[in-house]
């Protein structure tokens, strides 16, 4: 999925303005909508991460943008709640006016306070399609690729969730370590089946990706599912 949080390359932005003495937690609220987090998904399983990370694609590109990070918290847990059949609308709605009776949440965002609907297309698959892995982690067997390959990273651009940035796809990189076995979050998402693959730690020439207007002297280490790459004949 493409979106507005894919800013890899995107110019524009601002500087990242570090705050040394920042608190955890600027409200209370925040702490609280954490804790919520933690006991829905950790203890509950009601939803995966991945999921989490889809609802949050899923976001209005307006809100997304101006709002805060926790907002985006709770606007994705308001969501996955009620797609998951925990909560109603209604009952949300009920007890957001017992708590502020009378007031509108974000009154400059209300209108794209909300997480869209993943619709299908004719054209576009809504998520990538499998060709390896095990069900478990003991059923794999081996590895696709091994560190010193080069590999390309699919070019691709599914409606649903996946993990490959947009900036990568169809370029070449060399993969310098395997971090081990992990469900390939495409599936998780989409077909809620376990789907065990390697994950690759490939190695980016920086002006591979930009251009010469990126330093010779970088590089960008980009952990990528075997599914997402393929062997690159060529050196680079």
């Amino acid at each position: 999925m493409n979106g507005v949080y894919d800013v890899g390359g995107t110019d524009g932005l601002g500087p990242v303005i570090r705050d040394e003495n920042e608190p955890v937690f600027h409200e209370p609220w925040q702490g609280h909508l954490f804790a919520m987090q933690t006991l829905i998904r950790g203890k509950h399983k009601v939803w995966v991460l991945d999921e989490t990370r889809h609802a949050i694609e899923r976001v209005n590109p307006v809100y997304y943008m101006g709002s805060s990070y926790y907002q985006i918290w709770l606007l994705r847990t308001e969501s996955l709640l009620i797609e998951k059949g925990v909560l109603t609308e209604e009952e949300l709605r009920a007890r957001m006016e017992q708590l502020a009776e009378g007031s509108i949440p974000e009154p400059h965002l209300k209108d794209y306070r909300r997480v869209q609907p993943l619709l299908p297309s004719v054209q576009r698959r809504t998520a990538l399609t499998p060709r390896s892995g095990a069900a478990t982690r003991e059923e794999f067997t081996e590895p696709k690729f091994s560190p010193g390959m080069v590999v390309r990273a699919k070019q691709m651009s599914p409606l649903g969730h996946t993990r490959i940035p947009r900036y990568i796809r169809g370029k070449t990189g060399v993969v310098d370590a395997i971090h081990g076995l992990y469900t390939l979050p495409d599936a998780k998402v989409h077909e809620g089946v376990d789907l065990y693959q390697p994950v690759y730690r490939v190695c980016f020439e920086a002006q591979h990706l930009w251009g010469e207007d990126a330093s010779p002297n970088d590089k960008l280490y980009i952990e990528l599912w075997e599914d997402y790459l393929d062997l690159e004949e060529a050196e680079i």
